[in-house]
């Protein structure tokens, strides 16, 4: 005869096997609104009424997506039209022409035109968004109306990175990796969906999320830890390298002239471990160095040290990220 104490496990068992089932099969759907671009849709997340303007694009950085920004954006959509977007194969979006940086500018551009978010544009990049957002706004240059930087990658950056030779992790500057043209933008229709691949993926946010909705942290584990992440065999390479290169070589291709421009830059990061190329301080002293050489984009820049920030500023910060945002925009009225 079985005991009341061994049934009352067995129904455990079979709810959390429930639970299990459940959290595996729901699917999210997009937060935000899908802009088809000519066969494959963008996610672009939103905030604010459509009347307002001008329109604040928020781009994510590596690994990130658009929904990183959702504690900021809310914030911004009080006084603007806040837009964050997922780049084509990421979060929501769809896979498009590739993941090149150079490509996802342009795949941006024709997303907020097609949805119909209005310039002038303030462009917002976070890490390497901030890569993207520099990109963004020397392409279109006469649509923009600001820019900011948060604790943006710099094209002198040094990454630890894998060497394939010694078979070990190393600290190198990226761009010094370039070793192939920049792939040209594609501007052509898809005519059919691209074929995919996927893997689990499996993503530790440790208490990153802490300050997000129970709902966006639902998003944030169904994206990243629950439904199967796609890729496009040999379409993966973002020409990171070569694109730093390129914008280290000619920097006055990429100046901004005298769009305003804000660099907000962590000051409570851990310090890096080194290696035998770069000591600890050596990497911290660059990367200082980098966040000040930013502010030469523009002639008319300034510089806010987010003391209470580590790298995530608009997870961290996002009140300070929001308050910059808000005066920029004063500024330029």
């Amino acid at each position: 005869m079985i005991s009341n104490k061994t049934i009352h496990k067995i129904i455990a068992l079979l709810f959390l096997s429930t639970i299990s089932v459940y959290s595996q099969t729901k699917a999210y759907p997009a937060p935000g609104n899908l802009v088809d671009i000519g066969g494959y849709k963008i996610h672009l997340l939103t905030a604010g009424e459509e009347k307002q303007c001008p329109t604040v694009v928020f781009f994510h950085g590596a690994g990130d997506i658009a929904l990183h920004w959702n504690l900021v954006l809310p914030k911004v959509g009080e006084f603007a039209r806040a837009v964050a977007v997922d780049h084509a194969g990421e979060g929501w979006s769809d896979h498009g022409h590739g993941l090149a940086l150079n490509q996802q500018v342009y795949d941006t551009y024709q997303a907020l035109k097609k949805g119909g978010y209005k310039a002038p544009y303030i462009v917002v990049g976070h890490s390497l968004g901030g890569i993207t957002a520099n990109l963004f706004a020397a392409t279109y240059k006469e649509e923009i109306g600001g820019v900011v930087m948060v604790d943006a990658t710099h094209p002198d950056v040094v990454l630890k990175v894998f060497n394939k030779e010694t078979k070990k992790m190393e600290w190198k500057r990226m761009r010094l990796r370039a070793d192939q043209p920049i792939k040209e933008v594609n501007t052509t229709p898809l005519s059919e969906p691209k074929e995919t691949k996927s893997f689990q993926a499996r993503r530790d946010f440790g208490d990153l999320l802490d300050k997000f909705s129970e709902d966006d942290r639902a998003r944030f584990n169904w994206i990243y830890n629950e439904r199967k992440w796609t890729y496009v065999k040999g379409q993966s390479n973002t020409y990171e390298a070569e694109i730093m290169q390129e914008m280290f070589t000619n920097k006055e291709k990429y100046n901004l002239g005298n769009i305003p421009l804000v660099v907000i830059s962590g000051a409570n990061k851990d310090v890096p471990e080194g290696d035998a190329n770069w000591s600890s301080e050596q990497l911290v002293t660059h990367s200082k160095k980098l966040q000040k050489d930013l502010l030469k984009l523009s002639t008319n820049s300034s510089q806010i040290i987010a003391k209470k920030s580590g790298h995530n500023v608009h997870i961290d910060e996002p009140k300070l990220v929001a308050k910059a945002i808000k005066k920029l925009l004063k500024a330029i009225n």
